[in-house]
């Protein structure tokens, strides 16, 4: 028996066990069809199969059980596929994935015993796509703009809670520029579940954020609202995602809830409306319906993806001299607000990059000379390239949430220039080109360009005739970086 958390290659084993976990195969032909591969009933779990051809795929099989919403399965294909032409259909016990092309319909891979399994009662069904090299089973969902179970709409007929409102459904809607409330019907209710990621930044792992009762302003919400990060909310004329208002303190993510159902509601045109007496959004459709399971009957035909720009209610107002004020109204505020809780400290922070080379080989290189934004680094003969490596922080975690920049930042770079025996100073410019090498931000700045922290340098033209060389970087920027990662692993390097 081998549980989650391995790479895994030509290993037979009688169970394979994902309980939330990851279980990573190098190719599917390194599943004996014999083993089983057991979810567990714990949503969260994913099996990944990389290398793997249409010839691999349409000869074997995967025996798959206690699968559930919420699950996935990965699989690499060199095979090209567009949503449209994959299908799931039952056959017997067994799910076949299948791809339609040309009128031909092909068993891509099948999921044995699928059909006695409890993921064939699982609502709403498991779709496949592809997306990025991979054909996926399974929701592993992008929650977007939702909101939780208990969100109550407010309706000609009263407040109904979200889960129960179905197309058809009049719900009053604010045209904020004449001031005045109408109605809506509501065309399509969707419904999905989500699994959280706690490995990923909390406005990105898939907490909801628990709006507190009275957090905004007397009475509002008028009880504990839910919802997604990326839901919006509405405030003098423009729309801001709930994480950009995260105070920690009245605002803040419930990381008690670690796995949950979530809902859309959509009216004929995006529309302001009123949930838990607060005025928040409708569903606006910018491309991921399909992951949703309609609460209703009656099969909606839909029109085409909408955009923020043309098919908004109201604009996104996400700069941040319009969402600092409502920020530091709500957490000035947040002392007043029953149940608040306490915001975590600030870590500490420092200015220093920590500027370095890595090489091919893993070697780290450490500058030679650093003054006024000029780092110098001492490169071997043969280095064909290196990785420019520094600290690297999110804007919106170390400024706040209310910066709406959520990219790792490491070290703005300008000039760079790399000096050899055999010739003067060559200009290095990969970084400032359209077409950037891995770890550069497009920017669109033409004189510098940031880092992730860790951003490809190629040489290869530069050093060709194995010289030593000096290579010489200059840097714009930089930024505030948090040390309590790097403490913590001190800490426990001096323990051990």
């Amino acid at each position: 028996m081998l549980d989650a958390g391995t790479n895994y290659s030509n290993i037979n084993a009688g169970r394979y066990n994902i309980e939330g976990g990851t279980v990573i195969f190098s190719g599917i032909a390194n599943i004996d069809g014999g083993n089983k591969i057991d979810f567990h009933n714990i949503p969260g779990g994913q099996l990944v199969i990389g290398s793997t051809s249409l010839s691999d795929l349409s000869g074997d099989s995967l025996n798959v059980e206690n699968f559930v919403y919420g699950d996935q399965i990965k699989i690499a294909s060199s095979t090209s596929y567009s949503d449209d032409t994959l299908s799931t259909a039952v056959s017997g016990d067994d799910l076949l994935i299948q791809s339609t092309v040309d009128g031909k319909t092909t068993t891509v891979v099948t999921i044995k015993g699928y059909a006695t399994s409890s993921a064939a009662n699982v609502e709403p069904a498991p779709t496949v796509t592809y997306s990025d090299g991979y054909i996926l089973f399974g929701e592993q969902s992008d929650t977007g703009a939702c909101f939780l179970a208990g969100s109550m709409v407010r309706t000609p007929q009263g407040s109904v809670a979200v889960e129960n409102i179905q197309a058809g459904t009049d719900i009053f809607v604010y045209d904020w520029k004449s001031n005045t409330e109408t109605t809506q019907q509501v065309t399509w209710a969707g419904q999905a579940f989500t699994v959280v990621n706690s490995s990923l930044p909390d406005d990105e792992a898939g907490y909801p954020v628990r709006i507190l009762k009275d957090a905004l302003a007397d009475g509002t919400p008028y009880k504990d609202m839910l919802v997604t990060a990326e839901h919006c909310l509405f405030f003098n004329g423009r729309f801001v995602p709930a994480r950009m208002l995260v105070n920690g303190a009245s605002i803040f993510y419930d990381k008690s809830i670690t796995s949950y159902p979530y809902y859309h509601v959509e009216t004929a045109e995006h529309a302001v409306t009123s949930v838990d007496g607060v005025l928040t959004e409708s569903y606006l459709d910018t491309g991921n319906r399909r992951s949703f399971r309609q609460n209703s009957k009656v099969v909606q035909l839909h029109s085409k993806t909408r955009t923020w720009e043309e098919d908004a209610a109201a604009p996104l107002g996400v700069d941040v001299d319009f969402v600092k004020p409502l920020f530091d109204n709500f957490k000035n505020r947040a002392r007043h607000v029953a149940g608040s809780q306490t915001p975590a400290a600030p870590g500490t922070l420092t200015t220093d990059p920590n500027l370095h080379l890595v090489t091919q080989t893993g070697a780290v290189i450490r500058p030679v000379r650093c003054a006024n934004q000029h780092y110098s680094f001492m490169l071997p003969p043969g280095t064909r390239s290196v990785q420019i490596v520094s600290r690297a922080s999110r804007p919106a975690n170390v400024i706040g949430p209310f910066v709406d920049d959520r990219r790792q930042l490491g070290v703005a770079v300008a000039d760079i220039q790399l000096v050899t025996a055999r010739q003067h100073a060559t200009p290095i410019t990969a970084h400032l080109q359209p077409n950037k090498p891995a770890g550069w931000h497009n920017t669109g700045w033409a004189e510098c360009a940031w880092t992730n922290g860790n951003a490809t340098l190629p040489l290869d033209a530069q050093t060709e005739h194995n010289d030593i060389a000096m290579l010489s970087i200059t840097l714009q920027a930089t930024g505030s970086y948090p040390l309590a990662a790097e403490v913590q692993e001190n800490v426990q390097r001096h323990s051990a």
